[in-house]
């Protein structure tokens, strides 16, 4: 509920901070890009898709953007947060298939609380 409630900064920074804290270098990116984080850690870079945060209905479509992103930086991951709603079976299915883990419920939250 707390997460919900958030601005879209506020929601970003506590992102940041929980990368942070698992040792993780972040660099945000532009307004406009397919991604809104860039993960360092250990020479790998990971690219992280939050912007639709509070969308009800996940599809497809972003997670292209973040693969043809994760293709252009030469990243080995990525990553799209969802807080509420629900992915689409096509973009499920994309997602494993592309190497983007889809962080949400129990593990999103946990990963929240330990950045307070």
């Amino acid at each position: 509920d707390a997460v919900h409630s958030m601005p879209w900064r506020g929601f970003a920074d506590t992102l940041e901070a929980a990368w942070t804290r698992e040792g993780c270098t972040v660099e945000r990116l532009p307004a406009g890009a397919a991604a809104d984080m860039a993960l360092s850690k250990g020479g790998q870079t990971t690219l992280v898709s939050a912007r639709r945060w509070k969308a009800a209905t996940h599809g497809v479509e972003p997670l292209r953007d973040l693969h043809a992103a994760m293709q252009a930086r030469g990243a080995a991951a990525g990553v799209y947060v969802v807080t509420q709603g629900q992915l689409t079976d096509n973009a499920r299915i994309f997602a494993r298939d592309h190497g983007i883990v889809v962080m949400q419920g129990e593990a999103l939250a946990q990963m929240l609380l330990n950045a307070r």
